[in-house]
């Protein structure tokens, strides 16, 4: 009889912070009970940052927002480390925020949750292996970030090639699958600008992020692809989608968009994705 054949397992996982940049780490029974970041499997017909954010509200009942891409890291062989039958993991992992930290629940596959600042993580017993290498190599050691801006500037500009050979192609038949998958690098770009600390922002790259990222929307404003203004703006279910509410004392605000969460845009004159927002709501 030939022998089954097994594939490695597809998995995601998030870095959850608070607004003290505190990270959560939680014990896990099948890590041996050791620190590690809330995951888990990705269902079918499901995307990786939906996922992301299921797997965290089914094991600690968090809401997390601001999902970004961090790395992917492979676990092959993973022996007595891992105790079920899926021995190779590959790890889709997502840096995020917390909406609100107090709402956390213990379940089967969460206990015991702490939150500390990344360094202080690295001088505490019991935290799983894979977990302390991302934390140095990617949440404390700026050089890394770096790295991450030159490989975003590296794609963009390895794009900007792909697109000069096929300009009139990509004019005449750009659609919205296509601007889908645009639309993720350019708003990670825009996000890199605006969190960039001070030292950052002295580095010769961040002025070479800053130059390619107005370019790049350049490119897609040719195409006819336009961000939605919202801020500020009434709430209006044509173009926005409410992740949530604030409540505010003053009536005029009552009903006007408090914060984007994540932009929305519009190609010519359909909008091909709503702007997440949170929304003013008056508090009578």
């Amino acid at each position: 009889m030939e022998k089954e054949k097994k594939y490695p397992r597809l998995v995601v996982s998030a870095f959850i912070f608070n607004d003290k940049e505190e990270l959560l780490l939680v014990r896990h029974p099948r890590w041996n009970n050791q620190y590690i970041i809330p995951g888990g499997k990705v269902e079918y017909n499901e995307n990786l940052e939906a996922a992301v954010i299921r797997e965290v509200k089914e094991e600690t009942n968090l809401d997390v927002v601001d999902i970004e891409f961090l790395k992917i890291t492979e676990r092959p062989n993973l022996g007595d480390k891992y105790l079920k039958d899926d021995k190779h993991l590959v790890s889709v992992q997502y840096l995020t925020k917390v909406k609100n930290e107090k709402k956390f629940k213990e379940s089967d596959e969460a206990k015991d949750p702490k939150w500390l600042k990344p360094q202080e993580w690295l001088n505490e017993k019991e935290v799983e292996e894979s977990v302390i290498e991302v934390i140095k190599t990617k949440l404390i050691d700026r050089s890394s970030f770096e790295d991450m801006y030159k490989r975003a500037l590296a794609d963009y500009q390895n794009l900007l090639k792909q697109s000069a050979k096929e300009k009139q192609d990509f004019v005449k038949f750009a659609n919205e699958q296509m601007l889908y998958e645009l639309i993720p690098v350019f708003d990670n770009l825009k996000l890199a600008i605006k969190h960039a600390d001070d030292e950052a922002q002295k580095n010769p790259w961040f002025a070479g992020v800053v130059h390619v990222t107005k370019q790049f929307e350049d490119v897609l404003s040719s195409i006819g692809l336009v961000e939605l203004k919202a801020e500020n703006e009434k709430f209006d279910h044509n173009t926005m989608e409410a992740l949530e509410k604030e409540e505010t004392d003053d009536k005029k605000k009552d009903g006007l968009v408090s914060k984007v969460v994540k932009p929305g845009y519009k190609l010519k004159d359909k909008v091909i994705s709503h702007t997440k927002v949170v929304v003013y709501e008056y508090k009578k």
